[in-house]
Order: C-alpha cells, then sequence, then structure tokens
C-alpha cells in the first residue's frame, strides 16, 4: 500500500514562472513524475519506449523547440552587453552577442557526421580557447545544393576575418578550400567571367571586386562565413528562436517558404553542457513564496497558460522585486551563480 503525496512547487526562469507538482509515494514506489512538462498522475508502463525507433529526421521536434527556446533565454540573459569598434565607422557600438553562420565553400563530399565531427567540433574547441566563448548554441541545416551549413550563436565578439580564416582551415583538413580554388581557377582560366546565375543577388560590379580579391589571394580565403547583424532587431529572442527551430527555408528566387528538399543525418543542434535540459530554479511552495507569487501575479497583470498539471506564468524575473516577490527573485540569481557561475549585477547591489 502507498499513499500519494503532491508537494507543490515552481520553477523560476528569465521569463516565466512555471507551478507544478511534485510526486513523492510513501511506501511501495509506483510512479514518480515532474508534472512541469503535464505528464499523467497515472502508473505508466514503459514497454512502447522500448520499442520506439524515433528519429528527428532532419527536422526541431517540438520538445527540441522547447529546449532551444529556453537554452537562448539563458544565453541572451548572461551574454553582457559590450561595446566594440565598427570596422566601418571606426566608433564604438553596443554589442551582445554573435550570430555566426558556417558553410562549405565546395560541393560536400563527406557524411554530415564527419563534418560535424571534424569541423564544427573543432571550431567550437577553438573558439572556446581562443575567444573564451562559455555559452553556445549551433543549429545544423541543409543548403538547396544539399551541402550542410551551421548557425551558431555565442555570447563573445569574434572579429569575422578571424572567424573566416579558422574555418577555412579546419574545413581544408577536408579539401574543402583546395577543391574550392581548383574549381574557381578553371571557371575563371581565360580572365574574369561573370556568373550569370547570380546576378539577382550579387551585382556584376561586386564579382570584379571578389574576383580581384581572390586573385590577390590565391583563392584561399573563400566566403565561407557570414556574420549576422542583430543590433538593430526589436524582440531578438523572438528572432533567434524562430531562425534557429525553424523546419522550412525562404527561396531566395521567390520569397516562398518551402520545405526542406535535403535532410541532415544525425544530430541537427546543441549547446554547451550548461544551457542543456535547464530545469530552472526550485522552490517549494509554502506560504510565503505562495504570497510572493500571488502578488506578483496580480500586480503585474501577466500573461498566463494554465495545463491539466501545471500552469505558466510569464513574468520578467527582473521585474520580481518591484510586485513584491524579492525572495522568489534571489533564488533565481542564487540559481545563476550555482548553475552557470553568472552573477547577476542588480542583486549584488541590493
Amino acid at each position: 500500500m502507498a499513499d500519494l503525496i503532491l508537494i507543490p512547487q515552481i520553477s523560476i526562469h528569465p521569463d516565466r514562472i512555471c507551478f507544478f507538482n511534485e510526486i513523492q509515494w510513501i511506501g511501495t514506489r509506483k510512479y514518480s513524475g515532474d508534472l512541469e512538462t503535464g505528464e499523467s498522475l497515472k502508473q505508466i508502463k514503459f514497454d512502447h519506449l522500448l520499442k520506439s525507433k524515433r528519429t528527428a529526421e532532419g527536422k526541431i521536434s517540438d520538445i527540441a523547440r522547447r529546449k532551444m527556446s529556453k537554452a537562448i533565454d539563458y544565453l541572451l540573459l548572461m551574454a553582457n552587453e559590450k561595446k566594440v569598434q565598427s570596422r566601418h565607422t571606426g566608433r564604438q557600438v553596443a554589442f551582445k552577442i554573435a550570430f555566426i553562420t558556417l558553410t562549405l565553400p565546395s560541393v560536400q563530399q563527406h557524411e554530415d557526421s564527419e563534418i560535424k565531427s571534424k569541423c564544427l567540433n573543432q571550431f567550437l574547441i577553438e573558439i572556446k580557447k581562443f575567444y573564451h566563448v562559455r555559452n553556445y548554441i549551433w543549429r545544423a541545416e541543409k543548403q538547396k545544393n544539399g551541402n550542410i551549413h551551421f548557425h551558431i550563436i555565442c555570447d563573445k565578439f569574434i572579429p569575422w576575418s578571424e572567424i573566416r580564416d579558422r574555418w577555412n582551415r579546419i574545413v581544408n583538413k577536408l579539401g574543402y578550400v583546395d577543391r574550392y580554388r581548383e574549381e574557381v581557377k578553371r571557371f575563371h582560366s581565360g580572365g574574369f567571367k561573370v556568373r550569370t546565375d547570380l546576378l539577382h543577388q550579387w551585382s556584376e560590379q561586386k564579382q570584379i571586386i571578389a574576383y580581384n580579391k581572390g586573385v590577390a589571394n590565391d583563392w584561399n580565403s573563400p566566403n565561407s562565413t557570414d556574420i549576422h547583424s542583430v543590433r538593430k532587431i526589436i524582440n531578438i529572442k523572438a528572432y533567434l528562436s524562430k531562425y534557429m527551430t525553424k523546419n522550412e527555408m525562404m527561396n531566395p528566387e521567390t520569397g516562398e517558404i518551402e520545405q526542406f528538399e535535403h535532410v541532415v543525418k544525425g544530430r541537427i543542434w546543441g549547446c554547451n553542457q550548461e544551457l542543456s535540459d535547464i530545469k530552472g530554479a526550485r522552490m517549494i511552495l509554502d506560504n510565503e513564496t505562495n504570497d510572493q507569487l500571488k502578488s506578483a501575479i496580480d500586480k503585474s497583470q501577466c500573461k498566463q497558460y494554465h495545463g491539466d498539471y501545471f500552469s505558466v506564468f510569464y513574468l520578467n524575473f527582473e521585474t520580481l522585486p518591484k510586485f513584491g516577490a524579492s525572495a522568489i527573485f534571489k533564488q533565481f540569481c542564487e540559481y545563476l551563480v550555482q548553475q552557470f557561475n553568472y552573477s547577476f549585477q542588480p542583486y549584488l547591489s541590493s
């Protein structure tokens, strides 16, 4: 015989607080679950999972989308704004995160898994070592030509030229820059020749400039990387979440959304260990915590979502002290220190 005990708890995240019940059995243990994800209270049989052949098939699942969105929340929170010098104007400009795209400069010759293990992994190791990148998220996609490419969000500024040089050196271990050089020299064997198929997005004048630069460096520095500017984007969290979790692509010629014709084999996204499977700060909902949560909900008039076994209150954690929930606020700040070794400055000064 066993007695069921429900322990009311909250988990605190940068932009929301989740209420749920933790299940404990006193006596013979039948099942213990976490209702934050909406699991059933009924005893569950797990046999069917052993026979499961789940595969992402190159797409981001709903579960992965939620995990990525949560990782982006925390990355943006801990990416302190800093000043860097603009290479165009020489002025100091505000910088928060880097949004990088890495492509192959020539036709893909290797399996997706080999490129991820030998190229992407090496790139991540090097930016952590040489630029002290702590938090990052990557996403693998296929281009229309079937080549794999990667989007990376990280919390440090890295000069674009250094990103390109580093990535080209890494992918050339598999011969991609050498093959690019051979292909371009063969195409321009009789001197400059315009790429008419690219004129809609790459003017002839710009092609001539690129050609002259290529000749000067013997075609050793292909344009295999890109840095996306996010300075002028108002809702950067929504933009990054949509961009990194999409399961379709836009046709540059028609502007229409298309499903991916090619899919990435194997893992299609990842992040550093600290950002993976984040649980958030946890608190048992005693009388004091309950009063503070109720005060914050009432005063903020926040958006809410109520499921069968959990509720979500969309509150920015920075506003919690203003709404009378200082203990919940401090619990989350202590979680940031313990989990990420990150100190939220307003908390230190309070």
